[in-house]
């Protein structure tokens, strides 16, 4: 029985210092796992600072790329004709747009047909301040480019033989027949202003005629382009024409203060005759685009003629390196 009893007594120590073996083994256990917890907490805000802040970074530096684009673009429309107009807008478009005036550079090129606009900004970090990153600095630069017009849709069929063109004088830009250009009595230039078969396809006529007079010819015309010339003065379908785009504008506009989609803005192929004699109809290659402010339609019957202001603007279109006749286009060049 007393034997029974010290075994029982030994199996007791030896299951106490068994259990105090295995809580000192547990304990050793949960501070080896607290340091890996740790270790692991570190990492973790390491990559959500790296994907937050490195978001925050991007969306950013795409907001300052596009902020930049949209600044210049709008910018380039007032070169090469007033530089500092050009910069006042761009400034605009970038102030509006979120970047302090203290953090935007706008630059004219020497040539007056570029401009360069370089905005920027410091973005505060969330999480990887916890690294010791505070803030980064993010900036983008765009700079468009106004060249003179090589390619557009829209061009109304009227035409005008190259020549230097006067900012602000009136031109007869349609009429039956006439000489080389001068200035007629009345003081506008006269010459050979013939109307344009634009698809050079047979069968149109006068309905077609109209209809690009009052909308332009919905195709695209480039510089270096074969037209024929219309036959017929089609003075009745040229009033119509004439006549409803100056109905359709609505904001009182002048050549001095004209709208870019002003209805009563023309764009008119710059053309050289490509032979007097031998071709009927006489062959035109267009050699630019000018931009006109359409006054009206005077004269009566067939000898009706289409006037209008010779203006300098900026159209929607391809640019290239043709000759300079006052009509732009704007591009970016990064």
């Amino acid at each position: 029985m007393f034997r029974i009893r010290k075994l029982g007594e030994r199996c007791k120590r030896k299951m106490a210092k068994q259990k105090g073996y295995i809580i000192r083994l547990l304990s050793a256990e949960q501070g080896a796992a607290l340091v890996l917890v740790a270790l692991g907490l570190v990492v973790f805000l390491g990559c959500v600072s790296l994907v937050t802040d490195i978001g925050l970074l991007f969306s950013c530096k795409t907001h300052l790329v596009n902020t930049a684009d949209a600044a210049a673009l709008a910018g380039a429309q007032e070169l090469p004709g007033d530089p500092d107009c050009a910069v006042v807008v761009a400034k605009e478009y970038a102030l509006a747009n979120g970047v302090s005036a203290g953090n935007l550079e706008v630059e004219v090129g020497s040539d007056l047909r570029s401009i360069t606009v370089r905005p920027q900004q410091q973005v505060q970090f969330l999480f990887a301040q916890v690294l010791g990153f505070t803030t980064q600095e993010v900036s983008a630069a765009a700079t468009a480019f106004a060249g003179p017009l090589s390619g557009v849709i829209g061009v109304v069929p009227f035409s005008i033989e190259e020549q230097e063109l006067q900012y602000g004088r009136e031109y007869v830009l349609k009429e039956g027949a006439g000489g080389a250009a001068e200035a007629g009595v009345d003081g506008r230039m006269h010459g050979w202003f013939g109307a344009l078969d634009t698809d050079n396809t047979p069968g149109g006529g006068a309905n077609e005629y109209r209809e690009q007079v009052k909308l332009g010819y919905q195709e695209i015309l480039r510089v270096g382009n074969q037209i024929p010339t219309e036959t017929g003065n089609m003075s009745g379908p040229t009033v119509d024409g004439v006549q409803f785009r100056i109905s359709q504008c609505k904001d009182g506009c002048t050549p001095e203060n004209c709208k870019r989609d002003c209805p009563r803005l023309l764009i008119i192929p710059v053309i050289r005759v490509v032979d007097w004699y031998e071709i009927t109809p006489k062959q035109v290659e267009i050699r630019g685009f000018a931009a006109f402010f359409v006054d009206g339609v005077e004269g009566q019957g067939n000898e009706n003629y289409v006037v209008g202001r010779f203006i300098k603007s900026v159209y929607s279109g391809e640019l290239g390196a043709g000759a300079d006749y006052g009509s732009y286009a704007v591009k970016l060049i990064h």
